[in-house]
């Protein structure tokens, strides 16, 4: 009986296994091409925070914040985690509300980048956004992220746990043609998660 099966295994074994030259890759079958405009937080594994950022807003099932660039009307307003955000841009301060809590930021440059310190939610938020590095406290929650190729990560740790979590960031191109004041604003309201 194996000298009968052996000719045909050894007749059709290759035919199954043989793969044309022009066959795709598993990247270009399976991979998703990246999105340089969307803002995403992943935790754990799995994407904690997603949106779409350009010039008018940033847009995601969580978050609705439009970009008002009126000289008489430059402002930050929508919603961000269910909270109503007004708030009003001037020069390199941000003030105004989110879920009937103070929002103020001031935003200076520093070596590394940009530095927002303030309130939202009524919770101190102390921001450095660099092009190698993204940390601070944002409310409750610490940040330690470092550049690596096109993401942020490193560590967060939240409500004076122990036990930090390991993150990743993705800032989007499309904070690009957003002042200073409006991205670090922007970024502190969508890493705040407490």
């Amino acid at each position: 009986m194996r000298k009968v099966l052996l000719p045909f295994v050894a007749l059709f074994l290759p035919l199954g296994c043989a793969v044309p030259a022009d066959f795709p890759s598993q990247e270009e079958l399976y991979d998703e091409p990246r999105d340089f405009n969307r803002f995403a937080m992943y935790s754990r594994g799995s994407e904690v925070v997603g949106a779409r950022v350009d010039q008018g807003g940033v847009l995601g099932l969580d978050v609705n914040l439009g970009r008002y660039t009126d000289p008489d009307d430059h402002a930050l307003r929508g919603f961000v985690y269910g909270s109503l955000v007004n708030a009003r841009v001037v020069g390199d301060r941000v003030h105004g509300l989110v879920a009937s809590l103070p929002l103020e930021i001031a935003v200076a440059p520093v070596n590394d980048g940009l530095r927002g310190e303030g309130v939202v939610y009524g919770r101190e938020v102390s921001l450095l956004v660099g092009p190698r590095v993204v940390g601070g406290k944002v409310g409750r929650c610490k940040f330690n992220l470092v550049r690596r190729g096109p993401v942020y990560a490193g560590r967060r740790a939240c409500g004076g746990r122990i036990d930090e979590e390991q993150v990743e960031l993705t800032i989007p191109r499309g904070f690009r043609t957003w002042s200073d004041t409006e991205r670090v604003a922007a970024l502190s309201l969508l890493l705040f998660l407490d």
